[in-house]
């Protein structure tokens, strides 16, 4: 009984995730398409493919992690032959949520556009504007969840007395999310940087219940930005923020990356970053180290979230065979690993520089 307890409390904070803050990463911009449309084909090539897997609250439910969110995206900067100091993007990212080994699954298929432009005297200044739709797929699987009602007297378990009036199958939703992008270079090697993302905003409903209130996704709004800052090129360093609102759960990251080029030219340059970012949300505080590697177009990265916070620390880990060892025991650790790689087909006739956010 006891793991069955655990897997309705974990499913259950699973759906409270999804209806009160969406899917989030620690390296966001290793993202690009699920942090705000207008970043889609807002880099300085022709492709770019994007991967990135989140493990989070490994151990909670023995061999199946607690969540577990893979995504993968690509996008290209197209016509930058005909529009002036400019691009057009377009993409597809497709994301993929597991929670207490697909008690709960979504899937999200995405495809978004963007116009992005620079302009002044030397560029300095770039805007960009995205656009994004597509489908989100929802399932329940309601064969993992227990009810106190259907237990007999001898506590053996009857399904057919469950209480609740459920649909199954998959639930199909459309969403569509929007988003604005800035940046202005203010000095040689220096630049800022500031965007804007608007997500849920069909606000569908959840709707696996029959007999209970229908609730629909909050709105969510995400405002990230940061500084760069490179130093005679021999490294940059890049703090940053991030803060994201969903009805009222409120998400703050914070933090700062450094980076050293072990290889100084720029033909062949290489770097290898350094990172000690900050999570605070609803009362509890995280810390993530990070570390990664660039080298020409590839990008590889990993992050480690650590949650400090004092409220984890009377929970339980579940064995495989239900038994329970320590209080707090690996609940709330999680990891990131990411790859992208940024190619062109062809030299273009004129390169448009556009602004990559960097970890």
């Amino acid at each position: 009984m006891k793991v069955r307890f655990y897997t309705l409390l974990v499913c259950l904070m699973g759906i409270l995730a999804v209806n009160a803050q969406d899917i989030h990463f620690s390296q966001f911009y290793s993202s690009p398409l699920t942090l705000n449309p207008a970043m889609t084909g807002n880099f300085n090539g022709f492709y770019r493919v994007s991967f990135i897997y989140r493990n989070q609250w490994p151990g909670l439910t023995g061999n199946s992690p607690a969540f577990s969110t893979p995504s993968v995206g690509i996008d290209f900067s197209l016509l930058k032959d005909k529009i002036k100091h400019g691009a057009l993007g377009a993409g597809l990212v497709f994301v993929n949520d597991q929670q207490n080994g697909k008690t709960f699954n979504q899937n999200q298929i995405l495809l978004s556009l963007a116009y992005n432009m620079s302009f002044g005297a030397k560029s300095q200044f770039q805007i960009g504007l995205g656009l994004q739709g597509g489908l989100v797929m929802n399932k329940l699987d309601f064969s993992k969840f227990t009810f106190a009602d259907s237990y007999n007297s001898d506590l053996t378990y009857n399904a057919q007395l469950n209480p609740e009036s459920y649909s199954s199958g998959t639930k199909m939703k459309g969403a569509f999310n929007a988003g604005l992008f800035a940046k202005y270079d203010f000095y040689k090697g220096m630049r800022v940087y500031l965007g804007y993302a608007f997500n849920n905003a069909t606000n569908y409903k959840q709707d696996f219940l029959t007999n209970s209130p229908t609730y629909k996704l909050p709105f969510r709004h995400t405002i990230h930005g940061g500084f760069e800052f490179d130093i005679k090129d021999k490294g940059v360093i890049i703090p940053g923020v991030l803060y994201m609102s969903q009805a009222k759960a409120n998400e703050v990251n914070f933090g700062l990356t450094g980076g050293v080029h072990v290889i100084q030219d720029p033909a062949k340059r290489a770097t290898l970053y350094l990172g000690l970012w900050n999570r605070l949300n609803t009362g509890n505080y995280t810390m993530i180290p990070k570390i990664g590697f660039e080298w020409k177009g590839f990008r590889a990265g990993f992050a480690y979230d650590v949650h400090l916070s004092q409220k984890y620390k009377g929970y339980d880990k579940v064995g495989n065979n239900g038994t329970v060892t320590g209080k707090g025991a690996n609940l709330p650790q999680g990891f990131e690993i990411t790859l992208s790689y940024i190619g062109n087909l062809f030299v273009p006739k004129e390169d448009n520089y556009l602004f990559n956010p960097r970890y």
